[in-house]
Protein backbone atom coordinates (compact mmCIF):
# COMPACT_ATOMS: atom_id res chain seq x y z
CA UNK A 1 0.00 0.00 0.00
CA UNK A 2 1.34 3.45 -0.94
CA UNK A 3 2.49 5.71 1.89
CA UNK A 4 2.62 9.49 2.07
CA UNK A 5 4.69 11.66 4.43
CA UNK A 6 2.54 14.49 5.78
CA UNK A 7 3.08 17.61 7.85
CA UNK A 8 0.31 19.11 9.94
CA UNK A 9 1.42 22.71 10.26
CA UNK A 10 0.63 26.30 11.08
CA UNK A 11 0.97 28.84 8.29
CA UNK A 12 1.86 32.27 9.72
CA UNK A 13 0.36 35.60 8.72
CA UNK A 14 1.55 37.57 5.70
CA UNK A 15 3.82 39.92 7.67
CA UNK A 16 5.71 36.98 9.17
CA UNK A 17 6.01 35.34 5.76
CA UNK A 18 7.61 38.53 4.42
CA UNK A 19 10.09 38.62 7.33
CA UNK A 20 10.98 34.99 6.61
CA UNK A 21 11.39 35.54 2.89
CA UNK A 22 13.66 38.54 3.46
CA UNK A 23 16.08 36.46 5.52
CA UNK A 24 15.74 33.55 3.10
CA UNK A 25 16.83 35.84 0.26
CA UNK A 26 19.98 36.78 2.23
CA UNK A 27 20.74 33.11 2.86
CA UNK A 28 20.39 32.29 -0.82
CA UNK A 29 22.76 35.12 -1.76
CA UNK A 30 25.27 33.53 0.59
CA UNK A 31 24.51 29.95 -0.41
CA UNK A 32 22.63 29.74 -3.75
CA UNK A 33 21.87 26.04 -3.26
CA UNK A 34 19.64 26.88 -0.29
CA UNK A 35 15.94 26.35 -0.97
CA UNK A 36 13.71 29.37 -1.61
CA UNK A 37 10.61 30.06 0.46
CA UNK A 38 7.99 29.79 -2.25
CA UNK A 39 4.98 27.70 -3.33
CA UNK A 40 7.09 24.54 -3.08
CA UNK A 41 8.72 25.50 0.22
CA UNK A 42 5.96 27.15 2.25
CA UNK A 43 7.00 29.00 5.43
CA UNK A 44 5.47 27.07 8.31
CA UNK A 45 5.58 25.90 11.90
CA UNK A 46 5.29 22.14 12.18
CA UNK A 47 2.80 20.58 14.59
CA UNK A 48 3.22 16.93 13.59
CA UNK A 49 4.95 14.88 10.90
CA UNK A 50 4.07 11.27 10.17
CA UNK A 51 3.62 8.56 7.56
CA UNK A 52 0.12 7.37 6.64
CA UNK A 53 -1.40 5.21 3.93
CA UNK A 54 -2.34 7.42 1.02
CA UNK A 55 -5.84 5.93 0.92
CA UNK A 56 -6.40 7.29 4.45
CA UNK A 57 -5.52 10.87 3.54
CA UNK A 58 -9.11 12.11 3.45
CA UNK A 59 -9.94 10.36 6.72
CA UNK A 60 -6.89 11.90 8.40
CA UNK A 61 -7.91 15.35 7.19
CA UNK A 62 -11.42 14.75 8.54
CA UNK A 63 -10.01 13.54 11.88
CA UNK A 64 -7.86 16.66 12.25
CA UNK A 65 -10.83 18.78 11.19
CA UNK A 66 -12.80 17.25 14.05
CA UNK A 67 -10.10 18.38 16.48
CA UNK A 68 -10.12 21.90 15.10
CA UNK A 69 -13.90 22.09 15.31
CA UNK A 70 -13.65 21.39 19.03
CA UNK A 71 -11.11 24.18 19.49
CA UNK A 72 -11.59 27.96 19.64
CA UNK A 73 -11.46 29.80 16.30
CA UNK A 74 -8.09 29.40 14.63
CA UNK A 75 -6.37 32.65 15.51
CA UNK A 76 -3.42 31.18 17.36
CA UNK A 77 -0.96 33.83 18.42
CA UNK A 78 2.72 32.90 18.29
CA UNK A 79 5.91 34.62 19.32
CA UNK A 80 9.31 34.47 17.65
CA UNK A 81 11.98 35.00 20.32
CA UNK A 82 15.19 34.46 18.36
CA UNK A 83 16.96 32.05 16.04
CA UNK A 84 17.75 28.35 16.16
CA UNK A 85 20.62 26.66 14.29
CA UNK A 86 21.42 23.15 13.12
CA UNK A 87 24.95 22.48 11.89
CA UNK A 88 25.89 20.09 9.07
CA UNK A 89 29.59 20.07 8.08
CA UNK A 90 30.30 23.59 6.79
CA UNK A 91 26.62 24.58 6.53
CA UNK A 92 23.98 25.59 9.02
CA UNK A 93 20.20 25.49 8.84
CA UNK A 94 18.62 28.45 10.56
CA UNK A 95 15.09 29.46 11.54
CA UNK A 96 12.97 31.49 13.89
CA UNK A 97 12.60 29.94 17.34
CA UNK A 98 8.91 29.99 18.27
CA UNK A 99 7.87 30.10 21.90
CA UNK A 100 5.87 26.98 22.70
CA UNK A 101 2.59 27.75 24.47
CA UNK A 102 0.41 25.38 26.53
CA UNK A 103 -2.25 25.68 23.84
CA UNK A 104 0.18 24.56 21.12
CA UNK A 105 1.21 21.56 23.22
CA UNK A 106 -2.43 20.70 23.83
CA UNK A 107 -3.29 21.05 20.15
CA UNK A 108 -0.38 18.81 19.17
CA UNK A 109 -1.45 16.09 21.60
CA UNK A 110 -5.03 16.16 20.32
CA UNK A 111 -3.86 15.90 16.71
CA UNK A 112 -1.53 13.03 17.62
CA UNK A 113 -4.44 11.18 19.23
CA UNK A 114 -6.72 11.86 16.24
CA UNK A 115 -4.18 10.61 13.69
CA UNK A 116 -2.82 7.69 15.73
CA UNK A 117 -5.17 5.09 14.15
CA UNK A 118 -3.72 5.96 10.73
CA UNK A 119 -0.04 6.42 11.59
CA UNK A 120 2.53 4.12 10.00
CA UNK A 121 5.86 3.90 11.81
CA UNK A 122 8.27 3.45 8.90
CA UNK A 123 8.26 4.95 5.43
CA UNK A 124 10.48 5.22 2.39
CA UNK A 125 11.58 7.94 0.02
CA UNK A 126 8.54 7.23 -2.18
CA UNK A 127 6.29 8.77 0.51
CA UNK A 128 7.77 12.23 -0.02
CA UNK A 129 7.12 14.85 -2.67
CA UNK A 130 9.89 14.38 -5.25
CA UNK A 131 12.76 16.86 -5.28
CA UNK A 132 12.50 19.44 -8.05
CA UNK A 133 16.06 18.68 -9.15
CA UNK A 134 15.36 14.95 -9.41
CA UNK A 135 17.83 14.02 -6.67
CA UNK A 136 16.86 11.32 -4.15
CA UNK A 137 15.29 12.09 -0.79
CA UNK A 138 17.92 12.16 1.92
CA UNK A 139 17.96 9.44 4.54
CA UNK A 140 18.13 12.15 7.19
CA UNK A 141 14.69 13.40 6.08
CA UNK A 142 13.21 9.89 6.20
CA UNK A 143 14.67 9.36 9.68
CA UNK A 144 13.38 12.74 10.86
CA UNK A 145 9.77 11.88 10.01
CA UNK A 146 10.17 8.33 11.36
CA UNK A 147 11.35 9.61 14.72
CA UNK A 148 9.20 12.74 14.93
CA UNK A 149 6.61 11.23 17.26
CA UNK A 150 9.25 9.93 19.69
CA UNK A 151 11.73 12.80 19.54
CA UNK A 152 9.79 16.00 18.83
CA UNK A 153 6.46 15.87 20.57
CA UNK A 154 5.24 16.51 24.10
CA UNK A 155 8.02 17.99 26.27
CA UNK A 156 10.40 17.74 23.29
CA UNK A 157 8.23 19.84 20.99
CA UNK A 158 10.24 22.82 19.76
CA UNK A 159 8.18 24.89 17.32
CA UNK A 160 10.18 26.82 14.77
CA UNK A 161 9.99 28.40 11.32
CA UNK A 162 12.81 27.25 9.06
CA UNK A 163 14.36 30.07 7.03
CA UNK A 164 16.99 28.31 4.92
CA UNK A 165 20.60 27.17 4.76
CA UNK A 166 23.78 29.21 4.76
CA UNK A 167 27.46 28.79 5.34
CA UNK A 168 28.53 28.37 8.94
CA UNK A 169 30.21 31.81 9.13
CA UNK A 170 27.28 33.61 7.52
CA UNK A 171 24.69 32.00 9.79
CA UNK A 172 26.74 32.70 12.91
CA UNK A 173 26.99 36.34 11.86
CA UNK A 174 23.24 36.45 11.13
CA UNK A 175 22.18 35.11 14.52
CA UNK A 176 24.58 37.51 16.24
CA UNK A 177 22.57 40.44 14.85
CA UNK A 178 20.11 42.09 17.27
CA UNK A 179 16.78 40.23 17.24
CA UNK A 180 13.57 42.01 18.02
CA UNK A 181 10.98 39.60 19.42
CA UNK A 182 7.73 39.74 17.45
CA UNK A 183 4.29 38.22 17.67
CA UNK A 184 2.26 36.83 14.82
CA UNK A 185 -1.10 35.28 14.03
CA UNK A 186 -1.77 31.95 12.44
CA UNK A 187 -3.26 32.35 8.97
CA UNK A 188 -4.26 28.70 8.62
CA UNK A 189 -3.70 25.16 9.80
CA UNK A 190 -2.86 23.04 6.80
CA UNK A 191 -1.86 19.57 5.68
CA UNK A 192 1.15 19.26 3.35
CA UNK A 193 3.13 16.49 1.74
CA UNK A 194 6.69 16.76 2.94
CA UNK A 195 9.61 17.25 0.58
CA UNK A 196 13.33 16.75 1.22
CA UNK A 197 14.76 18.41 4.34
CA UNK A 198 11.22 18.55 5.76
CA UNK A 199 10.00 21.35 3.49
CA UNK A 200 6.25 21.87 3.12
CA UNK A 201 6.18 21.13 -0.58
CA UNK A 202 2.68 20.16 -1.69
CA UNK A 203 -0.43 21.57 -0.01
CA UNK A 204 -3.12 18.93 0.41
CA UNK A 205 -5.76 20.52 2.68
CA UNK A 206 -6.39 23.91 4.26
CA UNK A 207 -8.00 22.64 7.42
CA UNK A 208 -8.71 25.84 9.29
CA UNK A 209 -10.23 27.73 6.38
CA UNK A 210 -12.70 24.93 5.98
CA UNK A 211 -14.85 26.00 8.90
CA UNK A 212 -17.11 23.26 10.11
CA UNK A 213 -19.30 22.64 7.03
CA UNK A 214 -22.04 21.21 9.27
CA UNK A 215 -22.12 23.53 12.29
CA UNK A 216 -25.82 22.89 12.96
CA UNK A 217 -25.11 19.18 13.43
CA UNK A 218 -24.08 18.04 16.86
CA UNK A 219 -20.88 16.05 17.10
CA UNK A 220 -21.65 12.36 17.02
CA UNK A 221 -21.87 9.20 14.98
CA UNK A 222 -24.11 10.59 12.23
CA UNK A 223 -22.00 13.68 11.57
CA UNK A 224 -18.77 11.69 11.55
CA UNK A 225 -20.24 9.07 9.23
CA UNK A 226 -21.14 11.82 6.73
CA UNK A 227 -17.62 13.27 6.89
CA UNK A 228 -16.02 9.84 6.56
CA UNK A 229 -18.11 8.89 3.53
CA UNK A 230 -17.41 12.13 1.69
CA UNK A 231 -13.71 11.89 2.55
CA UNK A 232 -13.28 8.41 1.14
CA UNK A 233 -15.21 8.92 -2.11
CA UNK A 234 -13.43 12.20 -2.90
CA UNK A 235 -9.88 10.96 -2.21
CA UNK A 236 -8.32 9.98 -5.53
CA UNK A 237 -6.02 7.53 -3.79
CA UNK A 238 -8.88 5.71 -2.07
CA UNK A 239 -10.26 2.44 -3.40
CA UNK A 240 -13.70 3.99 -2.82
CA UNK A 241 -12.96 7.08 -4.94
CA UNK A 242 -15.78 8.23 -7.19
CA UNK A 243 -15.31 10.61 -10.13
CA UNK A 244 -17.40 13.74 -9.77
CA UNK A 245 -19.84 12.60 -12.47
CA UNK A 246 -20.79 9.61 -10.30
CA UNK A 247 -21.38 11.63 -7.13
CA UNK A 248 -25.15 11.79 -7.39
CA UNK A 249 -27.09 12.70 -4.25
CA UNK A 250 -30.90 12.54 -4.13
CA UNK A 251 -33.00 14.25 -1.49
CA UNK A 252 -36.65 14.02 -0.67
CA UNK A 253 -38.13 17.45 0.00
CA UNK A 254 -41.17 17.35 2.29
CA UNK A 255 -40.07 16.30 5.76
CA UNK A 256 -36.45 15.98 4.66
CA UNK A 257 -35.45 19.50 3.63
CA UNK A 258 -38.39 21.37 5.14
CA UNK A 259 -41.49 20.47 7.25
CA UNK A 260 -44.49 18.58 5.99
CA UNK A 261 -46.72 19.25 9.00
CA UNK A 262 -49.42 20.23 9.63
CA UNK A 263 -49.60 19.55 5.89
CA UNK A 264 -47.20 19.61 2.94
CA UNK A 265 -46.48 23.09 1.67
CA UNK A 266 -47.76 22.35 -1.82
CA UNK A 267 -51.04 21.24 -0.28
CA UNK A 268 -51.25 24.54 1.59
CA UNK A 269 -50.68 26.32 -1.72
CA UNK A 270 -53.31 24.21 -3.49
CA UNK A 271 -55.92 24.87 -0.79
CA UNK A 272 -55.25 28.60 -0.95
CA UNK A 273 -55.55 28.45 -4.73
CA UNK A 274 -58.71 26.38 -4.42
CA UNK A 275 -60.30 29.03 -2.21
CA UNK A 276 -59.65 31.58 -4.94
CA UNK A 277 -60.74 29.27 -7.75
CA UNK A 278 -64.06 28.37 -6.16
CA UNK A 279 -65.09 32.04 -6.18
CA UNK A 280 -65.21 31.96 -9.98
CA UNK A 281 -65.96 28.25 -10.39
CA UNK A 282 -68.56 27.41 -7.72
CA UNK A 283 -69.37 24.10 -9.43
CA UNK A 284 -66.11 22.74 -8.05
CA UNK A 285 -67.71 22.53 -4.62
CA UNK A 286 -69.66 19.48 -5.77
CA UNK A 287 -66.44 17.51 -5.84
CA UNK A 288 -66.18 15.69 -2.50
CA UNK A 289 -62.40 16.05 -2.50
CA UNK A 290 -62.69 19.79 -3.03
CA UNK A 291 -65.05 19.94 -0.07
CA UNK A 292 -62.65 17.83 2.01
CA UNK A 293 -59.85 20.26 1.19
CA UNK A 294 -61.95 23.28 2.09
CA UNK A 295 -62.99 21.59 5.35
CA UNK A 296 -59.37 20.75 6.19
CA UNK A 297 -60.11 17.01 6.11
CA UNK A 298 -56.58 15.95 5.33
CA UNK A 299 -57.26 12.30 6.20
CA UNK A 300 -59.78 12.15 3.36
CA UNK A 301 -57.30 13.65 0.92
CA UNK A 302 -54.61 11.18 1.92
CA UNK A 303 -56.70 8.06 1.33
CA UNK A 304 -55.57 5.63 -1.36
CA UNK A 305 -52.24 4.22 -2.41
CA UNK A 306 -51.03 7.48 -3.92
CA UNK A 307 -53.08 10.00 -1.91
CA UNK A 308 -55.69 9.99 -4.66
CA UNK A 309 -57.81 12.82 -3.26
CA UNK A 310 -54.82 15.07 -2.82
CA UNK A 311 -53.70 14.37 -6.36
CA UNK A 312 -57.14 15.46 -7.57
CA UNK A 313 -56.84 18.77 -5.74
CA UNK A 314 -53.36 19.35 -7.13
CA UNK A 315 -54.55 18.57 -10.62
CA UNK A 316 -57.61 20.86 -10.34
CA UNK A 317 -55.60 23.81 -9.07
CA UNK A 318 -52.62 23.32 -11.34
CA UNK A 319 -54.15 22.22 -14.67
CA UNK A 320 -55.03 24.53 -17.54
CA UNK A 321 -52.36 27.07 -16.67
CA UNK A 322 -49.29 27.70 -18.74
CA UNK A 323 -46.12 26.78 -16.93
CA UNK A 324 -45.27 30.49 -16.71
CA UNK A 325 -48.67 31.31 -15.16
CA UNK A 326 -48.26 28.51 -12.69
CA UNK A 327 -44.72 29.59 -11.78
CA UNK A 328 -45.90 33.14 -11.20
CA UNK A 329 -48.77 31.94 -8.99
CA UNK A 330 -46.42 29.82 -6.88
CA UNK A 331 -43.90 32.62 -6.50
CA UNK A 332 -46.63 35.10 -5.54
CA UNK A 333 -47.87 32.67 -2.88
CA UNK A 334 -44.34 32.26 -1.57
CA UNK A 335 -44.07 35.99 -1.13
CA UNK A 336 -47.38 36.39 0.71
CA UNK A 337 -48.21 33.15 2.55
CA UNK A 338 -46.85 32.16 5.93
CA UNK A 339 -46.76 28.97 7.96
CA UNK A 340 -49.65 28.77 10.50
CA UNK A 341 -47.39 27.70 13.39
CA UNK A 342 -44.24 29.69 12.81
CA UNK A 343 -45.66 32.77 11.12
CA UNK A 344 -42.77 32.80 8.69
CA UNK A 345 -42.68 32.59 4.91
CA UNK A 346 -42.55 28.99 3.77
CA UNK A 347 -39.22 29.49 1.99
CA UNK A 348 -37.66 30.52 5.31
CA UNK A 349 -38.58 27.24 6.98
CA UNK A 350 -35.96 24.98 5.48
CA UNK A 351 -33.92 22.81 7.82
CA UNK A 352 -30.61 24.58 8.40
CA UNK A 353 -28.67 21.30 8.93
CA UNK A 354 -29.89 19.98 5.58
CA UNK A 355 -29.05 23.26 3.85
CA UNK A 356 -25.53 22.81 5.20
CA UNK A 357 -25.44 19.24 3.96
CA UNK A 358 -26.52 20.32 0.47
CA UNK A 359 -23.72 22.91 0.35
CA UNK A 360 -21.17 20.50 1.80
CA UNK A 361 -21.97 17.89 -0.83
CA UNK A 362 -21.93 20.46 -3.62
CA UNK A 363 -18.55 21.80 -2.43
CA UNK A 364 -17.21 18.25 -2.67
CA UNK A 365 -18.28 17.65 -6.24
CA UNK A 366 -21.68 16.06 -5.66
CA UNK A 367 -24.67 16.91 -7.83
CA UNK A 368 -27.77 17.35 -5.66
CA UNK A 369 -31.19 16.38 -7.00
CA UNK A 370 -34.56 16.92 -5.36
CA UNK A 371 -36.57 13.71 -5.78
CA UNK A 372 -39.98 14.33 -4.29
CA UNK A 373 -43.60 13.29 -4.46
CA UNK A 374 -44.38 16.98 -4.81
CA UNK A 375 -45.10 18.48 -8.20
CA UNK A 376 -42.03 19.11 -10.32
CA UNK A 377 -43.34 22.45 -11.58
CA UNK A 378 -44.23 23.58 -8.07
CA UNK A 379 -40.69 22.94 -6.85
CA UNK A 380 -39.00 24.37 -9.92
CA UNK A 381 -40.62 27.72 -9.22
CA UNK A 382 -38.51 28.30 -6.10
CA UNK A 383 -35.92 25.53 -5.74
CA UNK A 384 -32.95 27.56 -6.98
CA UNK A 385 -33.77 30.48 -4.71
CA UNK A 386 -34.32 28.30 -1.63
CA UNK A 387 -31.73 25.53 -2.04
CA UNK A 388 -29.38 26.76 -4.74
CA UNK A 389 -30.38 23.76 -6.85
CA UNK A 390 -31.26 24.50 -10.48
CA UNK A 391 -34.74 23.52 -11.72
CA UNK A 392 -33.38 20.89 -14.08
CA UNK A 393 -32.22 18.92 -11.01
CA UNK A 394 -35.76 18.39 -9.75
CA UNK A 395 -37.59 15.08 -10.16
CA UNK A 396 -41.20 15.25 -9.02
CA UNK A 397 -44.72 14.19 -9.80
CA UNK A 398 -45.81 15.21 -13.27
CA UNK A 399 -48.72 15.09 -15.65
CA UNK A 400 -48.92 15.48 -19.40
CA UNK A 401 -48.21 18.94 -20.72
CA UNK A 402 -49.06 20.20 -24.20
CA UNK A 403 -47.27 22.62 -26.47
CA UNK A 404 -49.05 25.14 -28.64
CA UNK A 405 -48.60 28.48 -30.33
CA UNK A 406 -50.92 30.96 -28.63
CA UNK A 407 -51.17 34.26 -30.45
CA UNK A 408 -47.99 33.28 -32.23
CA UNK A 409 -46.15 32.67 -28.98
CA UNK A 410 -45.00 29.22 -27.81
CA UNK A 411 -46.58 28.07 -24.55
CA UNK A 412 -46.65 24.86 -22.57
CA UNK A 413 -49.88 24.14 -20.74
CA UNK A 414 -50.40 21.82 -17.78
CA UNK A 415 -53.14 19.17 -18.00
CA UNK A 416 -54.84 16.60 -15.78
CA UNK A 417 -53.74 13.65 -17.92
CA UNK A 418 -51.29 10.83 -17.36
CA UNK A 419 -50.39 11.67 -13.82
CA UNK A 420 -47.05 10.20 -12.67
CA UNK A 421 -46.75 10.12 -8.91
CA UNK A 422 -43.10 10.27 -7.92
CA UNK A 423 -43.50 8.50 -4.60
CA UNK A 424 -42.58 5.15 -3.06
CA UNK A 425 -41.67 2.73 -5.90
CA UNK A 426 -42.12 5.60 -8.33
CA UNK A 427 -39.02 7.37 -7.02
CA UNK A 428 -36.44 4.86 -8.34
CA UNK A 429 -38.29 4.93 -11.65
CA UNK A 430 -38.22 8.72 -11.70
CA UNK A 431 -34.49 8.69 -10.90
CA UNK A 432 -33.84 6.29 -13.77
CA UNK A 433 -35.96 8.21 -16.23
CA UNK A 434 -34.91 11.75 -15.38
CA UNK A 435 -31.39 11.43 -13.92
CA UNK A 436 -30.06 8.33 -15.67
CA UNK A 437 -27.50 7.54 -12.98
CA UNK A 438 -27.90 5.52 -9.82
CA UNK A 439 -27.39 7.74 -6.76
CA UNK A 440 -24.72 7.13 -4.13
CA UNK A 441 -26.35 9.29 -1.44
CA UNK A 442 -30.04 9.25 -0.57
CA UNK A 443 -31.71 11.41 2.08
CA UNK A 444 -35.34 10.85 3.03
CA UNK A 445 -37.65 10.81 6.01
CA UNK A 446 -40.52 8.44 5.38
CA UNK A 447 -41.67 5.17 3.91
CA UNK A 448 -42.34 7.16 0.76
CA UNK A 449 -38.54 7.24 0.45
CA UNK A 450 -38.03 3.60 1.35
CA UNK A 451 -37.71 2.36 -2.22
CA UNK A 452 -35.35 5.22 -3.08
CA UNK A 453 -33.13 4.31 -0.12
CA UNK A 454 -33.10 0.68 -1.22
CA UNK A 455 -32.31 1.61 -4.82
CA UNK A 456 -29.42 3.78 -3.69
CA UNK A 457 -27.77 1.43 -1.24
CA UNK A 458 -28.64 -2.22 -1.84
CA UNK A 459 -26.24 -4.01 -4.18
CA UNK A 460 -24.93 -0.71 -5.48
CA UNK A 461 -21.56 -1.33 -7.17
CA UNK A 462 -20.42 2.06 -5.89
CA UNK A 463 -20.03 3.13 -2.24
CA UNK A 464 -23.32 4.50 -0.99
CA UNK A 465 -24.92 6.23 1.96
CA UNK A 466 -28.54 6.29 3.11
CA UNK A 467 -29.87 8.85 5.59
CA UNK A 468 -33.27 9.14 7.28
CA UNK A 469 -34.44 12.30 9.04
CA UNK A 470 -36.40 11.09 12.06
CA UNK A 471 -38.80 13.70 13.43
CA UNK A 472 -38.34 13.49 17.21
CA UNK A 473 -38.49 17.13 18.25
CA UNK A 474 -41.99 18.27 19.13
CA UNK A 475 -40.73 21.45 20.74
CA UNK A 476 -38.76 22.86 17.82
CA UNK A 477 -40.60 21.08 14.99
CA UNK A 478 -42.83 17.97 15.17
CA UNK A 479 -42.50 14.47 16.60
CA UNK A 480 -43.89 11.58 14.57
CA UNK A 481 -43.06 8.39 12.74
CA UNK A 482 -45.69 5.64 12.71
CA UNK A 483 -48.49 8.05 13.64
CA UNK A 484 -48.66 11.29 11.71
CA UNK A 485 -51.49 13.69 11.01
CA UNK A 486 -50.01 14.48 7.62
CA UNK A 487 -47.72 12.66 5.24
CA UNK A 488 -44.38 11.27 6.37
CA UNK A 489 -45.27 7.93 7.92
CA UNK A 490 -42.05 6.18 8.89
CA UNK A 491 -42.24 2.50 9.85
CA UNK A 492 -40.71 0.12 7.34
CA UNK A 493 -37.70 2.25 6.42
CA UNK A 494 -36.92 2.85 10.09
CA UNK A 495 -37.16 -0.89 10.79
CA UNK A 496 -34.78 -1.69 7.92
CA UNK A 497 -32.26 1.05 8.73
CA UNK A 498 -29.98 -0.98 11.07
CA UNK A 499 -29.82 -3.89 8.63
CA UNK A 500 -28.87 -1.64 5.71
CA UNK A 501 -26.60 0.68 7.68
CA UNK A 502 -28.71 3.76 6.94
CA UNK A 503 -27.98 6.74 9.15
CA UNK A 504 -30.95 7.74 11.28
CA UNK A 505 -30.86 11.42 12.16
CA UNK A 506 -32.52 12.03 15.50
CA UNK A 507 -33.69 15.60 14.97
CA UNK A 508 -33.78 16.34 18.69
CA UNK A 509 -30.36 14.87 19.45
CA UNK A 510 -28.36 15.39 16.24
CA UNK A 511 -29.35 18.94 15.31
CA UNK A 512 -28.47 21.92 17.50
CA UNK A 513 -30.46 24.17 15.15
CA UNK A 514 -33.54 23.21 13.14
CA UNK A 515 -34.45 26.27 11.12
CA UNK A 516 -32.38 29.10 9.73
CA UNK A 517 -31.22 31.52 12.41
CA UNK A 518 -33.16 34.79 12.56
Amino acid sequence: MTLIAINVLLEPDAATVEKAKAINARLRENYPASFPLDANHAPHITILQLFINTVDLGLVAAAIGNVLRSEPPINIEGKATGYFELASENLKLVGFHIEATPYQHQLQQKIIAATAPFAVKYGTSDAFAPRLDGEPISQATIDYVTNFGDMRTGPNYQPHLTLGIGTRDFVEALVAEPFETFSFQTASISLYQIGDYGVAQTKLYDLSHQADPLPSWNEGQVKQAIFAFVAKVTNKDSAAYLPSAERIAVHDNDGTLWPENPLPFQVAFAIDELKLRILTEPSLSSNPMVQAALDGDLAKLLEGKHFDGLMQILAITHAGMTVEEFRDAVQAWFRSASHPRYGKAYGELTYQPMQELLRYLSDNGFKNFIVSGGGADFMRAWVEQVYGIPPEQVVGSTSRAVFELRDGKPVITKTLDYLFVNDKAGKPVGIHQFIGRRPVICCGNSDGDHAMLQYTTINNPRPSLGLIVHHTDAEREYAYDAKTTSSGKLVEALKEAPQQGWLVVDMKQDWNVVFQPQ
